[in-house]
């Protein structure tokens, strides 16, 4: 049997070897790529077959912008018809865009914006404003800082930006959603423990308790639902992770600006105990202490995604 050669795919200036490079440096080359062939065959070296099915499945009569919408979708890159219009150097679609309605500003370069009300917005993220394009590159995560604007050919093009919204004590993103960002560890947690219901400015409600293999079911049972803030990766912490959230010195041990009405008790981590395949590891947060349990004892359950 011939040996089967991997190569990398040449887009946006780099050599994509997994899909998560793909989706970072999406751009119209992909789309010549599929016209090649060439993607097909980098799905197929890779086994990639998800994908290359779908691939497969897209009708190669169909026009360009129809085609690129499907690879948008394959590929999971949000891109609405407004931004592919635009992509495309057509007009983009009328309708009403956030952007213009809470930001201030004139339609000459060089002038600072303050974006701090339109976070989250997410790195290499597109946006339309008003008849020009964002196109958002390279965001770091510092607070309430204003961005400034440089016109390219009707774009509205930042880069190396520095932007963020009020951080809860310095340390967490509100995102808006039920969920913060610890710009610590580069973490998402839920604000409220499974059981919980986040209200907008508590969490309502009491905590459920699970054994550990429980634990993992319901985190499972919630992804497979459709998740929650818009993810479906949700999943029960590292004990380290989970200890990075111990702040000394009150009850419960953690910020309860950021994680409102949390149980003062025990919180299950995803780590098995290496010693006794029984146990796995829990924090309490009634005193700030990290220790291993028997996996049929009931404690609390906070998600979070990302890491690892």
């Amino acid at each position: 049997m011939p040996k089967i050669i991997k190569f990398d795919l040449p887009l946006d200036g780099i050599r994509a070897k997994n899909i998560e490079e793909i989706r970072e440096h999406f751009t119209l080359e992909i789309l010549a790529h599929y016209r090649s062939r060439l993607l097909g065959k980098w799905l197929a070296v890779r086994k990639l077959n998800t994908e290359l099915e779908a691939l497969q499945a897209i009708d190669i009569s169909d026009d360009d912008q129809t085609v690129f919408k499907r690879l948008c979708e394959i590929f999971a890159v949000e891109a609405d018809d407004a931004v592919i219009a635009v992509l495309f150097n057509e007009p983009a679609p009328k309708f009403g865009l956030n952007v213009a309605e809470v930001v201030t500003h004139s339609e000459t370069d060089n002038q600072a914006i303050d974006f701090s009300e339109l976070l989250p917005i997410q790195a290499n993220a597109v946006q339309l404003f008003k008849n020009r394009v964002l196109v958002l590159e390279t965001l770091k995560s510092l607070d309430n800082m204003t961005l400034t604007l440089e016109g390219n050919d009707g774009a509205l093009i930042f880069k190396d930006c520095t932007i963020g919204s009020s951080a809860i004590n310095g340390r967490y993103r509100d995102l808006g959603d039920g969920t913060v960002l610890d710009k610590e560890t580069d973490l998402q947690w839920m604000r409220c423990a499974l059981g919980q219901t986040w209200a907008g400015e508590t969490c309502n409600g009491e905590a459920k308790e699970y054994n550990w293999d429980a634990a993992h079911a319901a985190a499972n049972e919630l992804n497979q639902r459709g998740g929650y803030a818009g993810h479906s990766d949700w999943r029960l912490p590292s004990i380290d992770e989970l200890k990075t959230l111990i702040v000394e010195g009150q009850k419960p041990t953690i910020d309860q600006q950021a994680f409102p009405n949390t149980p003062s008790s025990w919180f299950w981590s995803g780590s098995p105990y290496a010693n006794y395949s029984g146990f796995a590891w829990y924090v309490n947060f009634d005193y700030g202490h990290a220790s291993s349990d028997d996996r049929y004892d009931d404690y609390h359950v906070r998600l979070v995604r990302g890491g690892q």
